[in-house]
């Protein structure tokens, strides 16, 4: 009997133990570690701050997963040794044939000066409450989105976020009085699409009267204004995308090496330890343009399946699959009733290949489609 174990239970960890249990008999131990219980996807903070839906609405419990040969455990990972393939976790040292790092990256505002005191962190779920608490109480003025650190999760998240706004806003009588804007420190709106695909993006804000700009990196947040290296930006609320890292258990192993990610073969999304994989945000897969390969759920799923394709036909003994080939489509949302879809094909020479779709009700139809069909292929029906 072969031991896999997968630490973190995100898109790629689910993915990963739901396709291994799919394939394999039940000789093979299929052990999935998180710190916690239940699970649900970032899209849904957007959705509970404009009234599009609750976070509970898309929550489940990790112990409620529709794989029965999955065994779930939650505990605290303490520490990761990917050269004995094991895992502290909660005290208790657990051993595996084969260790899959799922943990992803985690927001760091503590990185960038006074962003915790006075910037809203959309993407902590724990805070999506007071944001939308001080969106309600706002009567107009300034309110700024801003990327201060790159990588972070879901590239399209803060655009969709600032033209979910100016919608929200606008149906509230409000619009005419604020101003919004949202810059990024990369050079470009949207790296992963282009040229062409950032120059879209930045028609679809300038059309909704969003001021933006690229290439502004954050020194410092102070009470109401972002300091900029190259000068600053008042507020009346900020709404920040923070800097993200690896968990510190996953630097502390060893896996990053000398790096701040751990990189992988982007095939096979082998690490350079034999049997052990790193997928999803965790990971650092450079592109032939010299960017990474972006940070999505849909992206960790993918890598999830290519990995437990891979351990399955070598537990098997059949032929090897094909390797994950760096296609991937995300959504962007321009509006409650209008969603667009950009559809990449990462790995091509000399740039990946990203065609972005005009928004449409069928792709927000399709988005909310997409969460419901994991939801119904990684857990149990809700009762």
């Amino acid at each position: 009997m072969s031991k896999i174990l997968i630490l973190g239970a995100g898109f790629g960890g689910l993915s990963t133990a739901t396709e291994l249990a799919g394939s394999l008999d039940g000789t093979h131990e299929i052990i999935l570690i998180d710190r916690a219980d239940n699970f649900s996807m970032g899209l849904r903070k957007a959705w509970a701050l404009f009234g599009m839906g609750t976070i509970a609405d898309g929550t489940r419990s990790r112990r409620s997963l529709r794989q029965p040969a999955i065994r779930f455990m939650r505990g605290e990972i303490e520490s990761v040794d990917p050269n004995a393939r094991t895992a502290s976790v909660d005290g208790q040292t657990l051993s595996g044939d084969y260790l899959v790092i799922a943990l992803g990256a985690q927001a760091r505002p503590d990185l960038v000066p006074g962003l915790s005191e006075h910037g809203h962190n959309a993407w902590d779920r724990n805070r999506i409450s007071g944001l939308k608490d001080a969106l309600e109480r706002f009567a107009g003025g300034r309110i700024a989105v801003v990327i201060a650190g790159a990588p972070y999760p879901c590239p399209p998240a803060p655009y969709e976020l600032a033209m979910l706004l100016g919608e929200w806003l606008e149906a509230r009588g409000r619009r005419e009085r604020t101003q919004l804007s949202v810059t990024t420190l990369q050079p470009l709106l949207l790296p992963a699409a282009g040229k062409m695909g950032s120059d879209w993006l930045a028609a679809q804000l300038g059309a909704r009267r969003i001021t933006f700009a690229a290439g502004r990196t954050v020194e410092r947040v102070e009470p109401n204004a972002v300091v900029f290296r190259d000068g600053a930006l008042e507020f009346d609320i900020l709404i920040a995308v923070p800097p993200h890292r690896v968990p510190a258990v996953v630097k502390s192993s060893g896996l990053t090496g000398d790096g701040d990610w751990i990189d992988v073969n982007p095939q096979t999304l082998a690490t350079r330890f034999e049997n052990v994989f790193a997928i999803g945000d965790v990971t650092q897969i450079r592109l032939a343009n010299g960017l990474m390969l972006p940070k999505a759920g849909l992206i960790a799923e993918l890598e999830g399946r290519a990995v437990a394709a891979a351990i399955a036909n070598e537990l098997k003994g059949t032929q090897a699959p094909a390797a994950f080939d760096g296609r991937a489509y995300c959504f962007l949302e321009t509006g409650i009733s209008a969603v667009s879809l950009i559809d990449g094909n990462f790995y091509t020479r000399p740039e990946p290949q990203v065609a972005v779709r005009e928004p449409s009700p069928a792709s927000a139809q399709a988005k909310r489609e997409f969460e419901r069909e994991r939801l119904a292929r990684w857990f149990k029906p809700v009762a």
